[in-house]
């Protein structure tokens, strides 16, 4: 067996044990696959308000119903939705939805139950819906998955982006990165001199071997609560963000915001 299956075979397994732990989420969802109905991707119907450019007309203040939506409190389906469209558009990864998880989680194993107790025509509509959960928390557990896979080096020695992981996520992340380390010292590394052999330096023109996510990458955003005046760049004039506006900005921009729940990727 040659290097690369060997690092393919070590992967697999590792792999497999970061499936196998993390809250069994991927059995608990096979588990009820009893029916045969393709899974659906989650819809949503969205309204638009869009405003570009710094100079607009002035808009009148926002209404009290909108005030009242903006108190509204969201289900945990509708956390994990936006979790989801977050971390698929940001260029690093972001913090750990765990609790919301673990809720739908067990709304799905209280449905599964509830569907062998009724009609075939009811439980196929519960099945449904259950199938748009199942891929929600599917695609959202892959996407950081592959998120890790990408910068696994960088995301395990920073201290932030350990805290933004799950055990389970951090576990996986340290396997990769001893797998891949040593099946680029087995395949070539070990062949080189011994000052070449390092993989995390940084050459003198600040050129780093670990790769780092993108964060001046382009993305769209809607802002959730309006902010008011923001300074996108220091040589432009501050722009008001309000809500349900979108802007196209680099992610660091808005950074800050999406942490605090003022803005959402789309």
């Amino acid at each position: 067996m040659d290097t690369q299956d060997s690092f393919s075979g070590a992967l697999d397994s590792n792999l497999g044990l970061y499936d196998a732990d993390s809250s069994n989420f991927e059995a608990r969802l096979a588990a009820s696959d009893s029916m045969d109905v393709e899974p659906q991707a989650p819809s949503t119907s969205v309204r638009i308000h869009t405003t570009f450019g710094a100079e607009e007309e002035e808009e009148p203040a926002l209404d009290q119903e909108e005030e009242e939506e903006d108190d509204v409190e969201e289900d945990d389906l509708s956390l994990l939705l936006r979790a989801w469209v977050n971390e698929r558009s940001s260029p690093e990864i972001l913090e750990y939805e765990g609790a919301t998880l673990e809720n739908l989680m067990e709304l799905v194993d209280f449905q599964t139950q509830k569907m062998a107790t009724q009609q075939a025509a009811l439980a196929n509509i519960l099945k449904m819906d259950v199938d748009r959960v199942k891929y929600l928390v599917r695609s959202y557990l892959r996407t950081r998955l592959s998120k890790i896979e990408e910068h696994a080096r960088h995301y395990v020695k920073d201290t932030m982006y350990r805290e933004r992981l799950s055990q389970n996520e951090l576990e996986y992340a340290k396997g990769y990165v001893e797998l891949e380390e040593r099946h680029v010292r087995r395949s070539f590394l070990d062949q080189l001199p011994p000052h070449l052999r390092g993989l995390e330096d940084v050459a003198a023109e600040g050129l780093e071997m670990v790769s780092k996510p993108d964060l001046d990458a382009a993305v769209f955003c809607r802002v959730r609560t309006t902010v008011g005046e923001f300074q996108f760049e220091p040589s432009e004039a501050p722009i008001v963000m309000r809500r349900n506006n979108i802007f196209i900005t680099r992610y660091s921009i808005i950074r800050n915001l999406l942490e605090d729940d003022k803005v959402e990727l789309i």
